[in-house]
């Protein structure tokens, strides 16, 4: 009865611990779920918060500010941006600018690095006060060209990622990239002292763009040195456009050889600078793009628009000589309302007309007294000028370049303009005009002094009919 007892309380013992393990299995297990499941949300938010946090310290859309400043020739790039720490920038200066666009130092150092706000440096380690124009270049180029592994992996290999204003296509043995790019023009001898890094304005692309039937539109303006064409397109992002300023259809060289040129951007849009002399009655504006122009796309190009252009069409698009097609668009400035006398020239602002006489036409080295010669010249303004309306405004201004005394230059300039002034009005023919002189010594030169020709340019008195 006692044996038969204890087996009773040995099973029941037995069964009491199989069901209590049994329990603290079940329990077991779902603590490990549980503890999984907490686990891998709070993986998956600590990876939002990684990529929340990343995407606000390291933006592929790019921004760009600051400022180049000119100090007496000395100039200093001042970056601000939101690009990664340790990303390289390439900064360079460039003569020519409108055309050629040559640097101007080939082996300077021309690198800096973005520090940890985003922030670079670069101080030009040239005294470029000589240059009349300097273009300010700041670009930062994918592609295994010296940037950092890290900056590559998120702003991609061929820059594929970035995005913005600043973003611009380019082609390297026939595969396309995305770069950084901003230029700032810089005139070393002038007044302005600082230029702000702007944002450029991108308008709406076009919704046949790259298409090819080929239209341009042109806005044409002029100041006393430049024509500016402002053009809208549906051209691909890259199409290089080159621009002469003629004299007339006869003429076989332009008023500048080199001529200006510009690449269409992202949207379609381009900007021309054109240097000009004079204008004349018969001149005119040619923008052109053939084939073999040193397009920045050129593989994409030739998918499109074929090898010659011959797949391109429309009103802008003629034969061309060396075989396929070219775009031509031909612009007629606005004629002046005066003829500028012969070895003279003629530039007009608005209702402002500038004739510059030179002063190798009109007096001696260092004199005052009218040349003999001089008559000729003046007998031709006076025709001109006696056909302007009542009241028109006149001023004559001497100007020369920067040899010798300030005090005397500046006396030797009132001379002139007087001098000038005495013929004019001995005619009797502009009488009805309001004519008043100034003298500016070397105060506003048109031109370096630290060349010949550019100080013969500087030496002239200016006829300045409706001044501003």
């Amino acid at each position: 009865m006692v044996r038969k007892s204890c087996w009773f309380f040995l099973i029941l013992a037995t069964i009491f611990f199989l069901v209590g393990c049994e329990e603290k299995q079940t329990k077991g297990e779902d603590s490990s779920r549980v503890a999984v499941k907490n686990a891998s949300q709070a993986d998956g938010k600590q990876k939002e918060e990684s990529k929340n946090n990343g995407d606000k310290k390291i933006p592929t859309n790019i921004k760009l500010s600051g400022e180049i400043v000119n100090e007496n020739g000395k100039i200093v790039v001042k970056g601000k941006s939101n690009l990664m720490k340790g990303t390289y920038v390439e900064i360079d200066w460039l003569d020519r600018p409108f055309s050629i666009r040559n640097p101007i130092c080939l082996l300077c150092e021309k690198g800096t690095v973005v520090d940890k706000n985003g922030n670079f440096t670069f101080e030009i380690p040239q005294d470029l006060q000589d240059h009349e124009y300097v273009l300010v270049t700041i670009e930062v180029v994918l592609g295994g060209l010296g940037q950092p592994e890290e900056i590559e992996a998120v702003y991609g290999e061929h820059g594929e990622n970035l995005k913005g204003p600043f973003v611009y296509k380019h082609e390297i043995l026939e595969e396309e990239y995305q770069k950084i790019f901003a230029s700032v023009l810089v005139s070393p001898n002038g007044k302005q002292t600082v230029y702000p890094i702007k944002s450029p304005k991108r308008e709406k692309v076009p919704d046949d763009y790259a298409s090819t039937k080929v239209w341009i539109d042109t806005k044409l303006t002029n100041d006393h040195h430049y024509f500016y064409v402002k053009g809208k397109s549906n051209l691909l992002e890259g199409t290089r456009l080159n621009a002469f300023y003629y004299s007339s259809k006869e003429a076989t060289l332009s008023q500048n050889w080199i001529g200006s040129s510009a690449e269409v951007v992202s949207d379609g849009t381009f900007f021309l600078q054109i240097p000009y002399d004079t204008i004349i009655e018969s001149g005119f504006i040619v923008i052109t793009s053939k084939p073999n122009d040193s397009h920045v796309l050129e593989t994409r190009m030739k998918e499109i628009y074929g090898e010659q252009f011959e797949k391109m069409s429309g009103d802008q698009v003629k034969p061309n000589e060396e075989g396929g097609n070219m775009i031509e668009v031909l612009l007629y400035p606005k004629p002046p309302i005066v003829k500028a006398p012969e070895k003279t020239m003629l530039t007009t602002d608005d209702e402002e007309i500038k004739i510059q006489l030179p002063d190798d036409i009109l007096f001696d080295h260092d004199k005052s007294d009218l040349k003999p010669d001089a008559q000729n010249t003046l007998n031709e303004l006076i025709q001109s000028l006696e056909t302007l309306k009542e009241d028109t405004v006149i001023q004559i201004n001497g100007h020369t370049d920067s040899t010798g005394d300030d005090q005397y230059n500046m006396t030797l300039s009132e001379n002139r303009a007087k001098a000038v002034e005495a013929y004019l009005r001995q005619s009797e023919k502009v009488n009805h005009m309001q004519i008043s002189i100034h003298g500016f010594g070397e105060t506003r030169p048109i031109a370096p002094n630290n060349t010949e020709e550019g100080k013969a340019k500087n030496r002239r008195v200016e006829i300045v009919i409706n001044p501003k």
